[in-house]
């Protein structure tokens, strides 16, 4: 299942639609946050959406402070978890991260992706795994 990684800092009402299906689907600890989305974005903040066909499977949260991006809430549909639509997007973020010289963070305590982001280059730094880069 091939997925398109997108930044969307401005969601159309279709990704909205997709976003809550991902928050029911990964409840309590998936794609969920104590604001609605729409205010949960900001100049630095936005969302990660992996795109299959036109519909949104796969999201989470991105804060940006200097050259230091925060990723948290992560969530795929249910009906395409296990078919690497996850994997896809970390792959595509990471990559993203060295082309642009940022350091990506993952709070471990928040969600359960632990084990799969350890295997991307990621190590433990206290309650993150963080993201060396290979550039």
């Amino acid at each position: 299942m091939p997925v398109k990684l997108e930044h969307l800092t401005e969601p159309t009402e279709d990704d909205f639609v997709d976003f809550e299906k991902i928050r029911n689907d990964t409840a309590p600890h998936g794609l969920a946050v104590d604001e609605p989305l729409r205010e949960w974005i900001t100049e630095n903040r936005w969302i990660v959406g992996g795109r299959f066909n036109d519909r949104i499977i796969g999201a989470l949260l991105a804060e940006r402070t200097g050259d230091h991006v925060r990723l948290s809430k992560a969530g795929v549909r249910r009906i395409t978890q296990g078919r690497g639509v996850m994997h896809q997007m970390l792959h595509f973020l990471c990559k993203w991260a060295d082309e642009e010289s940022l350091t990506l963070e993952f709070n471990d305590s928040e969600d359960s992706l632990s084990e799969a982001i350890l295997r991307r280059n990621f190590e433990r730094q206290g309650d993150l795994l963080v993201y060396k880069r290979t550039k």
